[in-house]
């Protein structure tokens, strides 16, 4: 997709205005000038607006019409806010227009009442203009709105770029932007099937079995709640700890207190460090218990049983030997000594006969003392038993006691940065950001321990549909109907496993094309020393080599935003790399995509601001890039001029006269900005 001119009618504080894109190779990026609150943000959302009807204001979002022209309607009057798009697709050109119609409703109504929504969308065929009569399944398809989070965003708040740094989001936009959604959609396809099935199976079963499966399906339901619950407190964890973090690299970064935040950090390491022998001792633990628990348990009988043979061999009841009589006696009984029949003639009496005249070797009292030398060994391998634990207790014990030390260690650091007064630039004491610390900490503890029960009950529900489907499978029923439903059930179900597997399989292989992306990109604009990459779980994670050693490192506000400009730039780059490749993917046959941002500069130092200006040009054929004055000028205005192809000024009047209203022109010139 190739964007070529933007109309705008009565939206918002434009009136009508037009912004035709930069489409030379060279020079891929439109600039965007204006203060804040000029209508950058506007722009932003009049594509989302065409696109997917979905606009994100901070102010009044629902009104959308221009505040003059419907104060200078009457009552009654109808206004058309529209936003028009010309942009070029798979060498097509395309037109799509949304537009809304608004009526007024009485004189102080500067919103309107909307009486009618209309997108059209037409392209070029054979040089005559024809329409598409499903619009909006044209556009989703062009730019998918599960998309549009990469393609149209706001830098300007950090945090929502920085974002993508969780599993979920990174993890969501690879499946995304590759078209692994088909293999997804495909494999809930298959559960559904399955369902449908199970419908058929309670439809023609007995009524215990329809019992079973309304109960299975109600467990299953439970389950549904709780993993989403679990994601929602997962996520709610990830940003928490996202934002002590940020805490504590403030802090790191003032004098007064950057030596205890330091040594905090060193006893957290080595708490850390602690915690993991603790876990490898408890695993120890499991082993011994594993391997020879069952002693303990068993050894009272154990002992009996030795001291029953002692007993019986003793008092004579076990021979010291098989001699003829004692077989001839077995065979005059017609009974084993096991206490099974021997009757004349069948196997059992034949192998018992053949015994006669054999020389035994080892006795039938020499058989029992060996046994029960092997089980008063048992006694031995309890008492190793007990010992191991013990010690490993006693190692965990002295561990923990450790662990406790450093805990009131950290503890007085944390109290030590409470009682300092000293105010950073912000505003804020560095009191205040270590009470906010403390408190973010214990949200964090809140979360785990939530995630913890919801897991638990999670894995409760999951044996109890265990038990159910085993029962659903014991149950007999003879019916025709029921049996076939069963069959195609469970082949719907074998069907859904392998596409699961397909997905994990195939979303990995995009994980592994997207890191190497990310490596080059991030790699060519950080420090020498820092590396970015996606992690086999899906984590984006930066590390620095520390005397030929690799650790992870906190991110900056600047290398965050860089690592997360780095990971949409790689998939934008495979998907145009796709593309144009002329052998047919198997999973995805890419797109070539521009990128919308507002104000990515925004919280980033000059050095950050630099690099970020460098990575930008390079993330897509088309870049359109919103700025203030003050973020464009210096580094920014240094690295991006010469592949800026069109720039476009926002001259902002805010109606402050009387009977005068808000209204912003775009001009292609310099205007008389106003402050940032």
């Amino acid at each position: 997709m190739e964007l070529v001119e933007l109309h705008l009618e009565n939206f918002r504080q434009f009136k009508d205005d037009t912004i035709e894109f930069s489409q030379e190779s060279e020079k891929g990026v439109t600039v965007i000038h204006g203060s804040n609150g000029s209508g950058k943000t506007t722009l932003l959302n009049a594509f989302t607006w065409l696109f997917y009807e979905e606009v994100d204001f901070d102010t009044r979002p629902d009104r959308l019409v221009n505040e003059g022209a419907i104060a200078e309607s009457s009552v009654g009057d109808r206004l058309t806010v529209s936003v028009r798009l010309t942009f070029e697709h798979e060498e097509t050109e395309y037109i799509a227009r949304r537009k809304a119609v608004y009526e007024k409703q009485s004189p102080t109504d500067f919103d309107g009442e909307l009486v009618d929504m209309d997108l059209r969308v037409q392209y070029r065929d054979n040089g005559s203009w024809s329409e598409r009569h499903n619009p909006k399944p044209t556009l989703d398809q062009i730019i998918p709105e599960r998309l549009s989070s990469l393609f149209f965003f706001d830098g300007e708040d950090i945090e929502e770029l920085a974002g993508i740094d969780n599993q979920s989001r990174i993890q969501e936009s690879i499946q995304n932007i590759m078209g692994l959604t088909i293999l997804e959609r495909a494999t809930r396809h298959s559960n559904a099937v399955a369902g449908r099935f199970e419908d058929e199976v309670e439809e023609h079963a007995s009524e215990a079995l329809s019992k079973l499966i309304e109960e299975k399906r109600a467990v299953e339901d439970d389950i549904e709640d709780l993993e989403r619950k679990h994601q929602d407190v997962k996520r709610a964890r990830d940003r928490i700890d996202q934002e002590i973090r940020d805490i504590e690299q403030k802090m790191e970064r003032l004098d007064e207190s950057a030596a205890l935040q330091q040594r905090r950090a060193e006893y957290r390491d080595e708490r850390d460090e602690i915690e993991a022998h603790v876990e490898r001792l408890n695993e120890d633990i499991r082993d011994e218990i594993q391997e020879k628990g069952f002693v303990t348990l068993g050894m009272p009988l154990i002992e009996e049983t030795a001291q029953k043979l002692d007993e019986m061999r003793e008092d004579g009841v076990i021979p010291s030997e098989l001699n003829d009589s004692y077989i001839d006696s077995l065979l005059e009984a017609e009974r084993c000594v096991c206490g099974r029949p021997l009757e004349p003639g069948t196997e059992h009496y034949r192998q018992i006969k053949a015994m006669k005249g054999d020389t035994v070797a080892e006795g039938v009292e020499q058989s029992a003392l060996r046994i029960i030398g092997h089980l008063n060994q048992f006694s031995e391998m309890r008492s190793s038993f007990f010992e191991n634990v013990d010690e490993i207790i006693a190692e965990r014990k002295g561990l923990h006691d450790e662990i406790d030390n450093l805990t009131e260690k950290i503890d007085q650091v944390s109290s030590e940065l409470q009682d300092m007064d000293l105010t950073t630039e912000s505003g804020e004491s560095i009191k205040d950001l270590e009470a906010k610390r403390a408190s973010k900490e214990e949200e964090k503890e809140e979360r785990i321990a939530e995630l913890a029960q919801l897991k638990q009950r999670i894995e409760d529900k999951e044996e109890q549909i265990e038990e159910l489907q085993q029962e659903i499978d014991e149950q007999r029923d003879e019916r025709e109907e029921a049996l076939l439903a069963k069959r195609r059930q469970k082949a719907a179900e074998l069907v859904e496993e392998e596409l699961d597997q397909a997905f994990e399989d195939l979303k990995d292989r995009v994980r592994k094309l997207s890191n190497k992306k990310i490596r080059d990109t991030f790699g060519s604009i950080a420090s020498k020393d820092l590396t970015a990459e996606i992690t086999a779980d899906f984590e984006l994670k930066i590390w620095q080599r520390v005397g030929g050693e690799r650790v992870e490192v906190d991110k900056s506000t600047g290398e965050r935003q860089i690592a997360s400009l780095a990971f949409i730039g790689s998939l934008v780059a495979i998907a145009r790399q796709r593309y144009e490749a002329d052998s047919e993917s198997e999973y995805f046959t890419g797109g070539i995509y521009p990128l919308v941002m507002d104000s990515p500069f925004g919280a980033l130092d000059m050095d950050h601001r630099r690099e970020v200006s460098k990575v930008i040009p390079e993330l897509a054929n088309q870049v359109v890039v919103f700025a203030t004055d003050s973020q464009w000028k210096g580094p920014v205005e240094e690295e991006m001029s010469p592949v800026v192809g069109r720039q476009y000024w926002l001259d902002f009047d805010d109606g402050d006269a009387d009977d005068d209203h808000p209204v912003t022109r775009i001009k292609t010139e310099r205007a008389a900005v106003g402050g940032d």
